[in-house]
């Protein structure tokens, strides 16, 4: 569209303010300062531009940058009249493309305070801006530093704490007191994971008991609801529920450095050297026992383990996975030459399966001079007679009991957890309900309330009827223990002795037992074997569904070398 010569000059306004640099009145201020600017210079305003709460190192998260960035090109105006430079952009490649543009469609960059900008006034403006930027951000890390250093929050919410108060409840910036509430549902994350249940299952039970998440009631992207990954986490990166270790009262700062994606402005996290990690103790924030704390971490470093066995080959080119799924025997892959350490592998037929020394076999007496064979039905009846004697000694049944014991008093302990936050939970219906029947009562539209009501009420009533449910137990040994224990040691020797499941007992035996070496006795011209694992936790996996009295991880784990 051409333009009179003797007509004003049309100009756009751009206004933008950051929410950690300043208030959203400066936005009202900006356009009285650039409208009072360009009336003095006889321009004609015909478009306003204004971004709020958005820093200005992004532009495509800007709507109004990019409508504006977008108008050059339609001939709507002559001049983008901004405060100052660093209002359009602090970033020098951002500012830089926008000028280019502007040039390119014929329009002029002008500033209240400097006029028109030029090459040189964009590269300084440009270069004052980095500089800002980066003095503005080692100030700020050292201000957080010295925070940490006092034991205070570096900033971000974390689940199970509230922002702390001083002794006259006034509030006290970086301070955080534990939430009760939330820290019971930490507790019980904790305690589900550490008894065998995945992430899913449980964020599926926070959800179906209707436990809001930490995203919800936040800016965050997020439905709201609880996910594997909120409680999983990143376990090197320190993320997520299960890996927090301000749990165990440990405050962890520049674990991590967040740097903008020059592809897609957004920040993504990097993993920092552990040297440049900043620790404090914090005592009176611990939520989670350093038992239970244990426990988790080390059913993590078991998933790992088997994780990197599923992910790795084997020397025929196959997956791990696909060498565990070929197993038909219990004892593939388990047992040891004593001499030399190497595995043992099985030949013949299924009458005489034997196993012998690979290394002795396949390389010769230089590496290993082996000795006689060993027959499977040999090998398994004295396997399963050792497991058998080992899990039946009296030390053995002890620390079960022992572990028994501080697992029913766990669960006493969850019990109280969970009914504190059902009852919390059940509280805020009831306030709900409350509110909804007084707006009703002053006279607010009944026709927008009352469905909601209907949806509290239901929900409530759900809550009260769970309520007898969740009762906390007694902690009293059962009188038959004994029984239950002799039960289910027979119970897993008849499982691992039948061939109809070879396949999943040998995933299990691997799983729990990390080797079974076999010696030769020269002398006596005989055999003898040592197992080397977790015997008591094959327990938990291989309880009869009918012992319901026994569920959970209260097993201790035993490792024995004794002569079988």
């Amino acid at each position: 569209m051409s333009k009179s010569p003797t007509s004003p000059r049309r100009v756009a306004l751009y206004a933008r303010y950051s929410s950690d640099m300043q208030n959203p009145m400066s936005i009202d201020d900006q356009f009285r300062v650039v409208e009072r600017h360009a009336r003095q210079q006889g321009w004609m305003i015909v478009d306003r531009f204004a971004d709020s709460a958005i820093s200005g190192t992004v532009s495509r998260a800007r709507p109004e940058f990019q409508r504006l960035s977008e108008g050059l090109a339609t001939g709507g105006f002559d001049i983008v009249l901004a405060e100052s430079l660093d209002r359009i952009s602090r970033d020098a490649e951002h500012i830089a493309g926008f000028y280019k543009s502007a040039r390119f469609h014929g329009v002029e960059i002008h500033t209240a305070g400097r006029g028109k900008v030029d090459a040189m006034t964009l590269s300084l403006s440009s270069m004052f801006a980095a500089i800002f930027l980066e003095e503005l951000a080692t100030k700020t890390r050292r201000g957080l530093e010295g925070r940490v250093e006092k034991g205070l929050s570096a900033g971000g919410r974390v689940y199970g704490y509230r922002p702390g108060t001083d002794t006259r409840g006034a509030p006290v910036k970086g301070k955080r007191e534990i939430d009760d509430i939330e820290a019971a549902v930490v507790r019980g994350i904790f305690r589900d994971y550490a008894a065998g249940l995945s992430p899913i299952a449980i964020a599926n039970r926070l959800n179906d008991e209707g436990i809001p998440s930490p995203s919800a009631d936040t800016n965050r992207r997020s439905s709201g609801r609880w996910k594997q990954n909120t409680i999983n986490g990143n376990r090197v990166r320190g993320t997520g529920i299960l890996n927090n270790e301000l749990y165990i009262g440990r405050l962890i700062w520049n674990r991590l450095t967040y740097v903008k994606n020059p592809q897609t402005e957004r920040r993504v996290p990097q993993l920092n050297p552990e040297s440049e990690w900043r620790t404090a103790e914090v005592p009176e924030l611990r939520i989670i026992d350093q038992d239970l704390w244990d426990a988790v971490k080390a059913r993590q470093a078991a998933q790992k383990k088997r994780s990197s066995k599923i992910n790795a080959t084997d020397r025929n080119k196959l997956s791990a996975g696909q060498a565990l799924r070929r197993r038909k025997y219990l004892l593939s892959g388990l047992l040891h030459c004593g001499l030399c350490g190497g595995k043992m592998t099985v030949a013949g037929s299924s009458k005489y399966r034997t196993y012998y020394c690979a290394s002795a076999k396949e390389m010769g007496p230089s590496v290993c001079e082996g000795f006689r064979g060993l027959r499977e039905s040999v090998a398994l009846p004295l396997v399963l007679s050792g497991l058998h004697t080992e899990l039946m000694k009296p030390a053995a049944y002890d620390r079960f009991r022992e572990r028994f014991r501080a697992r029913l008093a766990d669960s006493q302990d969850a019990a109280v957890d969970r009914l504190q936050v059902h009852d919390a939970r059940q509280g805020e219906l009831e306030t709900s309900k409350r509110n909804l029947l007084r707006a009703i009562e002053i006279g607010q539209d009944p026709a927008l309330l009352v469905e909601r009501l209907n949806g509290v009420d239901r929900e409530l009533k759900e809550m009260q009827g769970k309520r007898a449910d969740l009762l906390v137990p007694d902690v009293e040994l059962p009188e038959n223990l004994p029984e239950l224990y002799r039960a289910m040691v027979a119970d897993l020797a008849a499982a691992l002795s039948d061939e109809a499941v070879a396949g999943r007992a040998a995933d299990e035996l691997h799983e729990l037992v990390d080797r079974v070496v076999v010696h030769w006795d020269a002398d006596a011209r005989g055999h003898w074997l040592s197992i080397e694992g977790s015997l008591l936790e094959m327990l938990r996996k291989s309880a009869p569904s009918k012992l319901d009295a026994v569920r959970g991880d209260i097993f201790a784990e035993v490792g024995c070398g004794s002569r079988i």
